[in-house]
């Protein structure tokens, strides 16, 4: 079973190689899970802004009965900066989530903790849990071998969403490096108007009246 679900999250990536399409889609829908996640807590904005990186899953879910585990893709930023894509492998969701799909954010505190995500060597404590996102949640959240997990379900109420069998797959971008990770919080400063008012000691030479004097 193991295999099989592995087997699918790469085939998962290796089809993310077609790069315009996933711009087009995939994307969208990562702005979209960042901008829902962080109107639930405000705090996650902040979180992400001072993380060394992120990954974004969009839609973990069931992958199929058969398999009886769940997978999803999603986009992976550093310093504000995408940078590849991903896909999660899970053997189980645990008995909460039963067949909810949920938006998962992955936040990475540090350079090493980011690299071991990109080399597949990141692994949770089997009782490990992600943190349901909702007012507050962001603060009082803590990194877990340099990473944090938040998860927001798509409907419904969760009580608990069980990240221990987790694995992941990476794959680097090329095109899509030159997109920015996506910051639904910031809004464009008011600018003001570029017009210079006139200065004051720029004074227009006062003109004579009159014809000047013959000599």
């Amino acid at each position: 079973m193991t295999n099989a679900i592995t087997n699918l999250a790469s085939k998962l990536v290796n089809a993310l190689g077609e790069e315009e399409q996933v711009l087009q889609e995939l994307h969208e829908d990562v702005k979209a899970t960042i901008k829902r996640m962080s109107a639930q807590d405000p705090g996650l904005e902040h979180l992400l802004e001072n993380a060394h990186g992120y990954a974004v899953f969009p839609s973990v879910g069931k992958a199929t009965a058969v398999l009886g585990g769940a997978y999803g893709k999603g986009e992976v930023f550093q310093r504000g900066k995408l940078i590849g894509y991903a896909a999660i492998v899970q053997l189980t969701l645990g008995v909460q989530v039963g067949g909810q799909t949920l938006g998962q954010i992955i936040a990475f505190e540090s350079p090493q903790a980011l690299e071991r995500f990109k080399a597949g060597k990141t692994a949770f404590a089997a009782n490990a849990s992600a943190v349901l996102v909702k007012a507050g949640a962001a603060a009082s959240a803590g990194y877990e071998r340099g990473a944090a997990v938040f998860v927001s379900p798509d409907g419904g109420m969760m009580l608990e969403a069980a990240i221990g069998a987790q694995k992941f797959i990476y794959r680097p971008a090329a095109l899509g490096r030159t997109r920015h990770a996506p910051q639904p919080g910031k809004t464009a400063a008011t600018k003001k108007s570029s017009k210079p008012r006139a200065s004051a000691a720029r004074r227009k030479t006062p003109k004579r009246r009159g014809k000047a004097a013959r000599r």
